[in-house]
């Protein structure tokens, strides 16, 4: 869209991504040229324009949220250990139990999301395909359509 025509929509076709980048107040750009019909010459030199790039369509897919790849397992409080642990480990973050750690790995598209059953957070390991940077396509794991993934805990106060 341009905003002079904001109810008007101009399909275009990109046709080089330039590469050496622009950054203005820390936002980086890259120049891309775009091929537009504009037989009307509605279009003009410096207009502003907004553009929705589409890279690659897929249909039927199981989608997760993004927030769901990012959610990591709150670390519950232990007692302290045997010996006291002294000032220091008062301060420091304790390491996450061993079922809830990371485990390293070279292929970014193995992620692990967490769903909730009887009450406890249970992993499900999936490998990732496409993302709109809000949603991200499930390529393998043992996850349906529609089957709650948690996002976000709150604490309780009892």
């Amino acid at each position: 869209t341009v905003d002079a025509y904001p109810n008007r929509s101009f399909t275009a076709k990109v046709t080089e991504v330039r590469f050496a980048p622009k950054t203005v107040e820390g936002v980086v750009t890259y120049e891309t040229l775009l091929t537009v019909d504009n037989s009307d010459l509605s279009l003009r030199p410096g207009m502003t324009a907004t553009a929705d790039i589409i890279v690659k369509r897929i249909k039927d897919v199981v989608l997760v949220p993004n927030t769901a790849l990012r959610f990591i397992p709150p670390v519950k409080q232990h007692s302290p250990p045997k010996g006291g642990g002294g000032l220091l480990s008062a301060i420091l973050p304790r390491r996450p139990p061993r079922e809830y750690r990371e485990k390293p790995s070279a292929d970014i598209s193995r992620q692990r999301v967490w769903k909730l059953m009887g009450g406890k957070l249970v992993a499900v390991n999936i490998t990732i395909g496409a993302t709109d940077g809000r949603m991200t396509e499930v390529v393998k794991g043992d996850i349906e359509p529609g089957l709650p993934l948690v996002v976000d805990t709150r604490s309780s106060v009892n």
